[in-house]
């Protein structure tokens, strides 16, 4: 009988199998053997990834497909939530890597009974800077930063099968930017436990076709549109700096494409 893992890598991919076959590698690596990969295959078109996934002959990594009908970043993570065998689901994008104790450490860290969601340090690397370094700035949990902010490096997210009950549903499959920062926000509202984490857990790969390098205009677009969904009152941004950490909100408020992105169209309209 196949053993139920204790905890569940969500991978969306589309392409790039050379990253794909890193981000596998670094959950085999794991410390532990109690874990699954959930490879949700977003129509790749350049790159057979059901047989890399298949030649690594590891019955932990598990290999799915959308549907044509189903597209987007948003529905992957769904589609490999739907079909996670355990109830502690960990977020790996498919250019990032886990660092070997991750596994273990968040089986130890979430009650799959509870609904939680964890956050951590993270490695920023590169392709010119392969041993990476660390994200400097790791913020306390504070929910009235959350609705102007999002301080939460997804890479270094993980939560029970109970916080996405509890916040309604999943991705919202329409979200193709910020869709993270809509889901933070919808578990905070719905009560779920979200603690931030002192330790370091995964490498967040930074190059130059990040969505978020090259579209900072539409991600700017896209936070504005989940502020709306979720709700959230208008603000100047100077009003972070009641929550926030001195260098988080100096980073931002002194950084102008940090200003552009963060601030709220609706209050420069009054």
């Amino acid at each position: 009988m196949t053993q139920t893992p204790a905890v569940s890598f969500l991978i969306p991919a589309h392409n790039r199998p050379e990253v794909l076959k890193a981000a596998l590698a670094s959950c085999i690596a794991q410390s532990f053997d109690a874990w699954e990969a959930v490879v949700v295959d977003d129509h790749s078109e350049r790159a057979d990834l059901q047989s890399l996934v298949a030649n690594f002959n590891d019955a932990r990594l598990r290999y799915s497909r959308l549907k044509v009908a189903e597209r987007g970043v948003s529905m992957a993570r769904n589609r490999a939530i739907e079909l996670a065998r355990s109830d502690r689901l960990l977020t790996l994008d498919s250019d990032d890597l886990n660092h070997p104790h991750r596994g273990a450490r968040c089986q130890e860290l979430l009650d799959p009974s509870q609904a939680e969601l964890i956050y951590t340090r993270v490695r920023l690397f590169s392709a010119d800077r392969p041993s990476g370094r660390p994200k400097p700035l790791l913020q306390p949990f504070s929910n009235a930063l959350l609705e102007k902010i999002n301080f939460i490096t997804n890479p270094g997210t993980a939560f029970t099968r109970r916080a996405v009950d509890a916040a309604g549903s999943g991705f919202r499959p329409n979200l193709t930017l910020a869709e993270d920062y809509d889901l933070y926000l919808r578990m905070a509202k719905a009560g779920v436990s979200i603690r931030a984490i002192d330790e370091e857990h995964v490498s967040y790969r930074k190059h130059p076709e990040a969505a978020t390098s090259r579209r900072q205009d539409e991600l700017h677009d896209a936070v504005m549109t989940v502020r709306r969904l979720n709700g959230l009152p208008p603000f100047p941004l100077e009003a972070i700096q009641a929550d926030a950490l001195q260098e988080l909100a100096s980073n931002i408020l002194n950084n102008a494409d940090q200003r552009t992105l963060w601030q709220d169209d609706r209050w420069s309209k009054r």
